[in-house]
């Protein structure tokens, strides 16, 4: 069996070794024994060469399949609490996102503790019982809070976001100044989310605290929105209408009472009024007590002209408004129209336009084509002198204008569209009422003269069942006004705190933590002695928390005149200066932990290499445990290394897996 087994001292360990040993596999272990290979990609392979996954040499020059492999790691947190973790690389039957589990109060602990099997890489790992990132987080004293994601949604901070910000590995992570994050855990400015967290910053805690807000405020928009949808429901079954009423929350000061309005005649009356004139009417009725068929002959005939007359003339408003409700939805489709024809004619000018800035010598003449593009009327070389109706930009302006105007047309349309099917649903229920009247009088005049007169029974029940619907109508509207004034109050609350918690600006405690890490940063680059690009240059971005060339960001791509070893050493600052920076903050959630595969990268000054030495050796002796892998030549190291205290780890024969 091939094995390698250490242990790693609480400051700077240092692995030295000739490429090829299997330095790099020894950092991406502690990575993958953590179920945190998420960080470089969504690929769900081992992140290890073939000697864990295939084909192993043995030290006598030969090879052997590899059947069963796994990296076990043991960690502490400050708690003084021990976790084992052992996740199989290769085995029969055993899949790559289990991981097997010790926990004890000390390390002797864990040789008797209970194994407990749990996941990786699946989900519900975050967050599940037995999901081990949830456990691991808790292991670590991690509280990990839901950020903005994309898609207007909120996704947790995972631990695959962290963990860039304390290992560097060898083939891709020293490619930027800036960490290399996973993009595909949805997670929007994941950088600057997870250095807010590392550091502590009162921000990460307001953009949550934004989050609930907003939540709270489509609350208050879906309460305000049901409530208006019951009320006007209600009113639409009784055929009427809600005046003054915002169909979107707004503030107390905005705020108008509801109004209940129904048709009368021509015009629209408040409900109150007209339940008073239907009481009238009623105790008129009561008071004259219902007469015989044949005593109510007279007054039946005056009465059935009346309601033929009515119905005549209400018929005849009904068929005016549905000749304006043609009217309308043609004038709606015209529009709509137009405003495809004028997206279209911009779209086509924009892209011209685009073609124009990078050089094309297009003539502006195939703009118009002879069609004029803001009237669409043709053009005959006689109205212009030059046959063009306008330049581009002249052009462009016009129909964005013409664009507005046809908006504003459609949205006047679609408001009359709606009031006219109001008017018309309201004299539709005038026209059945007096169409019943009709039926009940016509019945009343050819029935016997004797029974009591039916239209007098029949109005009396329909203006007692009137004057109760239209009460509870109007009780419900006083209801709905109680509650928007509440919803009104919770709205100017929120928009209150939304406008506190939008203000961009740092506290005064985030601004300390913020500069603490630019000043650790800038007096790296100083001591690092950066050639290409004045140190003064670079510094911390305040909003971003990247490292930024006189103002310019500073990403994966250095294309700015810095060179490959000033990047490295801009890189080394950067992820120190988060560290001292973290360790000022009452809030540090640093891992105290950095893993930097092959530092020296780009043949780096050794003088610039000595200095980041002792910046590490001086975060280790404030706590971070450091592990440093190199090939360098063991002469130069132990150069670099004087007088820094140092644990050198084994690093003996051709592999880092030796026989045992």
């Amino acid at each position: 069996m091939l094995r390698y087994e250490t242990n790693l001292s609480p400051g700077l360990n240092v692995i030295a070794a000739p490429n090829s040993f299997g330095k790099s596999t020894l950092l991406q272990g502690v990575i993958y024994a953590l179920g945190l290979e998420g960080m470089f990609s969504s690929s769900r392979k081992p992140p290890f060469g073939p000697a864990l996954l295939t084909v192993a040499d043995w030290p006598d020059g030969t090879r052997s399949s590899v059947r069963e492999s796994w990296v076990s790691l043991t960690i502490a947190n400050e708690q003084g609490a021990y976790m084992r973790c052992k996740r199989f690389v290769r085995g029969d039957g055993i899949d790559t996102s289990l991981i097997m589990t010790w926990r004890g109060n000390s390390q002797s602990d864990l040789d008797r503790a209970t194994r407990v099997d749990m996941f990786v890489r699946q989900p519900g790992a975050a967050f599940r019982e037995l999901g081990f990132h949830r456990v691991l987080a808790e292991f670590l004293g991690w509280d990990l809070p839901t950020v903005p994601g994309f898609n207007s949604s909120e996704v947790s901070l995972y631990l695959e976001a962290l963990f860039p910000l304390f290992y560097v590995e060898q083939k891709s992570g020293w490619s930027g100044v800036a960490p290399r994050m996973p993009t595909y855990l949805g997670i929007r400015d994941v950088l600057k989310r997870s250095v807010e967290y590392v550091l502590g910053l009162s921000a990460l805690e307001r953009l949550t605290a934004l989050a609930a807000v907003k939540s709270e405020e489509d609350d208050v928009k879906k309460r305000w929105q049901s409530a208006s949808d019951r009320l006007g429901d209600a009113a639409k079954s009784l055929n009427c209408r809600i005046f003054l009423h915002q169909d979107s929350p707004v503030t107390p000061a905005r705020r108008q009472r509801c109004v209940v309005e129904v048709m009368e005649g021509e015009s629209w009356v408040p409900l109150e009024r007209q339940i008073d004139v239907w009481r009238q009417r009623l105790r008129e009725l009561e008071r004259v007590g219902v007469e015989s068929a044949g005593q109510h002959t007279n007054q039946a005939r005056e009465e059935l002209s009346a309601a033929e007359a009515s119905i005549r003339e209400v018929g005849g408003r009904v068929r005016l408004i549905d000749e304006q409700l043609n009217l309308s939805r043609t004038d709606s489709d015209a529009l709509a129209t137009r405003l495809a024809s004028l997206d279209a004619e911009r779209n086509r000018l924009a892209d011209l336009r685009k073609l124009r800035g990078l050089g094309s010598t297009l003539g502006i003449t195939s703009v118009s084509n002879d069609v004029c593009p803001t009237c669409g009327q043709l053009l005959d070389g006689r109205e212009t002198a030059t046959g063009i109706a306008a330049d581009l930009d002249q052009t462009i302006a016009e129909i964005e204008a013409e664009r507005e105007t046809v908006r504003a047309a459609t949205q006047s349309s679609e408001r009359r569209r709606a009031g006219l099917e109001r008017n018309r649903s309201s004299l539709q229920a005038a026209l059945h009422g007096a169409m019943r009247q009709a039926r009940a009088l016509r019945d009343e005049l050819a029935g016997p003269s004797a029974v009591p007169s039916r239209a007098q029974v029949q109005q009396q029940i329909l203006l007692t069942s009137s004057i109760e619907r239209a009460q509870r109508l109007l009780d419900l509207a006083d209801e709905a006004n109680e509650y928007f004034d509440e919803l009104a109050g919770r709205w100017q609350d929120v928009r209150d705190r939304l406008a506190d918690l939008r203000d961009g600006t740092l506290s005064r405690t985030d601004q300390q933590i913020v500069s603490r890490m630019n000043s650790s940063f800038q007096a790296q680059v100083r001591d690092y002695g950066l050639r290409s690009v004045p140190p003064s240059d670079l510094s911390i971005d305040e909003s971003a928390l990247i490292p930024v060339n006189d103002g310019v960001e500073l990403t994966f791509d250095l294309t700015m005149g810095i060179s490959a070893s000033d990047m490295i050493r801009t890189k080394w600052a950067y992820y120190l200066s988060l560290f001292e920076a973290a360790t000022f903050s009452s809030g540090n959630r640093h891992a105290k932990l950095l893993m930097l595969d092959e530092p020296r990268q780009q043949e780096t000054d050794r003088r610039s290499l000595a200095a980041f030495v002792r910046r590490l050796d001086a975060a280790a002796a404030n706590g971070c445990q450091v592990i440093y892998a190199t090939s360098e030549d063991r002469r130069d190291l132990d150069e670099v290394l004087h007088n820094v205290q140092v644990a050198m780890l084994p690093a003996r024969g051709p592999h880092l897996l030796a026989p045992v």
